[in-house]
């Protein structure tokens, strides 16, 4: 079985060495500028000013524990309540906005995150608050509504980063840049819907999707 990096202890300190936490900040600030596709290891050592990009993997094993270490590190600025409150649908989407603003500050997190095990202490927690209150809402089989949440706020998250880059690439800034040029080859039947453009920011569609889905969900509770 491989090992994964929560199994692989970080080695003894040295003076002046470097540390997990440090390699792991450095990843993340490098990702934050650049996106998924400047994070190497050979961008992590000159941000860390080691002219040895090897000898960052005492600490974090190889490429895929780097990467869960940072998924796991900024998951801790997702708001995780102690316990339930009871209202199983208010603590659903505290949880969910709060993931989504954490993935708006880190733009990379919802590609890496695609389709990797919830593993990591920080993850888990929120992965454990999140089947809680799902089971106590009688949704079942919990584990399947928990997907079906964190698959919408990431994929949300995703569709939004990949239409920003689009639109930089084009020089457009906002909804209103983008009304303005769509105004200018759009017909009459959809100039009429041009107006509501500034108001569907990314923020406005996902909480309206997010509604719906939780509209959804209450309607098969047990």
């Amino acid at each position: 079985m491989p090992r994964l990096i929560w199994h692989h202890p970080e080695p003894p300190g040295r003076k002046n060495a470097l540390t997990r936490a440090s390699v792991v900040r450095a990843a993340i600030e490098v990702a934050d500028t650049g996106g998924v596709a400047a994070l190497t290891m050979r961008a992590v050592a000159d941000a860390l000013g080691v002219s040895a990009p090897m000898s960052l993997y005492r600490y974090v094993l190889n490429k895929d524990g780097l990467v869960d270490l940072m998924l796991d590190e900024v998951s801790a600025e997702v708001a995780v309540p102690a316990a339930p409150s009871g209202d199983w649908r208010g603590d659903l989407r505290g949880l969910a906005t709060s993931l989504w603003a954490m993935i708006g500050r880190h733009r990379w997190y919802a590609e890496l995150v695609d389709g990797r095990p919830p593993f990591g202490p920080r993850t888990l927690r929120r992965a454990a608050f999140l089947l809680t209150v799902l089971d106590g809402a009688g949704l079942t089989p919990a584990v399947a509504y928990a997907s079906l949440l964190d698959n919408y706020v990431t994929g949300t998250a995703m569709s939004v980063s990949r239409e920003l880059v689009l639109l930089e690439r084009f020089g457009i800034g906002s909804t209103e840049d983008l009304g303005a040029y769509a105004g200018e080859m759009a017909d009459d039947s959809l100039a009429a819907w041009l107006p509501d453009l500034p108001d569907l920011t990314a923020d406005a569609r996902f909480e309206l999707g997010l509604d719906c889905l939780l509209d959804g969900f209450a309607q098969r509770r047990r």
